[in-house]
């Protein structure tokens, strides 16, 4: 089966074939760069990172070589761990804490050795910056339930915090003799202390990481060491951005954080480079360009076409294209297609005038197929009454049928307002009271405002006259009741006319027959009711509805015709 799709969607389906592939091909190739371009900038900062890294744990690797070989091999620590006189303890404890001088002036980062000697009550500290009393107190005192507890004796460095100042700690010895070395981690060398500090900042985490320098302005610009552990780069979200480098160290069991600012991509890229990023932008900028240029010079046309050629559809012959168009192609499309709408038009018009005068022929020859009828029964009863010589009734009947005759011989192509036609059943009565022996009796109740409502002539009388004709029972007086009422629903008015009589009502085949959608055969008995909804079905297209059914006694013959405003 073939698909079909709209000229809209195929246009824009090709344009997707060019345009997608090179949007995407643009964009791998621009994120390519700035990933590049990142890459190369984190590996600057990666170089960075790793040189004070190194020299960090290069130093840290001296000072455990030399806390190793005070511990283990020297003599004078080796007396200490044992009772000794108290001279002789002091003299042993200054030639420990010289070598710890002679190590603080040599590792600068060194913020203090501490000897602990519980054997000779001997504790000895030298410090290689300038600590608050308070400062000093505090990393006493945990250290000594340091080495009360030996938790961390004989382990790797570790982290310490005292107030502001972040210690790597490193703990050696057994049995109440500890030497123990206290690294500043704010003393260790930093690009931000010999440079711009627009250039970089490097600061320090744990192995948790938690900020241990620099920490208000590194949680400010929204540093995170352990949420990107594994990241070998990644941008801050603080009010600066920043490009952020790290690494951990194994042997110093801190985080090594390098931020590097973040001024834009394009500050890094070359000329090339920023020159096709350019435009990779100019060409996403040209797609909704593009796509408003084609609605407005290809879809908007061919959518006013589809539009016009609906509303034809629908009956509104008045529509037409706009021919005040860009493009000639569509320009003559719409001229043409209102010229060919033009002969349309002219054509329908004649072939409605030709439909109408064939309408008005049949509405004639059923017209004339009524009079007959009703002029025979006329002649009947004048002959009768000529029999009986009642002239002085023959007299009246002759002005009665002559007052109907002259409402007949009207112009009966048009219709009629509803209170002519119900003179012309008075009229038609008051022959029947003059004629017959046993006259039928008329009731008119007609809803106030309906007088001027139209419809075809002679169609309540028809009604009439077939009770009259075919409903009266021997020994009974014949009672017919004409209604009109007006009747709303939730989409349409109606005008609902309706004859009832007290008669035999119909035969139960011919009920059937009337009441039936399609065309019933005409009979001596039902050929003025035949006729009525001829005329009807013409003049309203079909909109009109009869119902014919017998009461308990009589028959009932209901018309529902649609109200409007005006019918001619």
């Amino acid at each position: 089966m073939k698909i079909h799709i709209s000229s809209k969607k195929q246009i824009i389906q090709v344009l997707m074939l060019f345009v997608v592939p090179l949007v995407v091909f643009l964009g791998v190739y621009n994120f390519y760069t700035v990933r590049a371009m990142n890459d190369r900038i984190a590996e600057s900062g990666r170089s960075t990172v790793y040189l004070y890294q190194t020299s960090l744990e290069k130093d840290l690797g001296d000072i455990d070589i030399f806390m190793a070989n005070l511990v283990a091999g020297d003599a004078n620590y080796q007396q200490l761990r044992y009772r000794m006189d108290p001279m002789e303890a002091h003299l042993c404890a200054k030639e420990i804490t010289d070598r710890y001088q002679e190590l603080i002036t040599t590792k600068q980062i060194i913020g203090g050795m501490f000897l602990f000697l519980d054997q000779n009550e001997l504790y000895r500290e030298r410090y290689g910056g300038s600590y608050s009393y308070e400062q000093k107190t505090a990393l006493e005192q945990y250290l000594r339930e340091l080495t009360r507890s030996e938790p961390t004796v004989g382990k790797d460095w570790f982290v310490h915090r005292v107030g502001e100042i972040p210690f790597l700690l490193r703990v050696l010895g057994s049995n109440g003799a500890y030497s123990i070395c206290a690294v500043d981690l704010n003393r260790l060398s930093k690009p931000q202390d010999t440079a711009d500090y627009e250039n970089g900042v490097l600061f320090y985490a744990d192995g948790e990481g938690e900020i241990l320098t620099a920490r208000d302005w590194a949680a400010e610009i929204g540093v995170d060491p352990a949420t990107h552990a594994r990241d070998p780069y990644y941008l801050t979200r603080g009010p600066q951005e920043y490009l952020a480098v790290q690494s951990f160290s194994e042997a110093a069991g801190i985080w090594f954080v390098y931020l590097l600012p973040y001024k834009g991509i394009l500050n890094h890229l070359d000329f090339i480079q920023i020159l096709l990023l350019a435009v990779s932008v100019f060409i996403l900028v040209l797609i909704p360009i593009s796509y408003y240029l084609l609605k407005r010079l290809f879809f908007t046309p061919m959518e006013q076409l589809v539009k016009t050629m609906n509303a034809i559809k629908s009956g509104d012959l008045e529509a037409k294209m706009d021919s005040d168009y860009r493009i000639v192609e569509f320009k003559q499309v719409s001229d043409t297609f209102n010229e060919m709408m033009g002969e349309i038009k002219e054509l329908k018009i004649s072939a409605y005038e030709k439909e109408l005068e064939l309408q008005q022929a049949q509405l004639q020859y059923l017209q004339i197929q009524i009079r007959p009828h009703f002029f025979l029964n006329c002649l009947k009863n004048l002959y009768a009454l000529a029999q009986e010589r009642q002239f002085g009734q023959i007299q009246q009947m002759i002005l009665a049928l002559s007052d109907y005759l002259r409402c007949l011989f009207r112009d009966n192509m048009k219709l009629v307002p509803l209170a002519d036609e119900l003179r012309n059943v008075c009229n038609y009565m008051r022959l029947q009271r003059m004629s017959a022996s046993s006259p039928p009796v008329c009731e008119v109740e007609a809803e106030e405002g309906l007088a001027d409502f139209r419809i075809p002539p002679l169609s309540l009388l028809t009604f009439v006259e077939n009770s009259v004709k075919h409903a009266s029972l021997p020994g009974e007086e014949l009672r017919i009741t004409i209604r009109a009422i007006r009747l709303e629903t939730e989409e349409e008015r109606y005008v609902n006319l309706s004859v009832t009589d007290n008669g035999s009502g119909f035969p139960p085949d011919r009920l059937e027959e009337l009441n039936s959608a399609g065309q019933v055969a005409y009979s001596e008995q039902c050929v003025g009711i035949m006729n009525v909804k001829h005329r009807f079905a013409l003049l309203y297209q079909g909109k009109c509805v009869f119902s014919f059914r017998n009461l308990q006694k009589g028959s009932s013959i209901e018309i529902f015709i649609p109200d409007e405003e005006e019918r001619k």
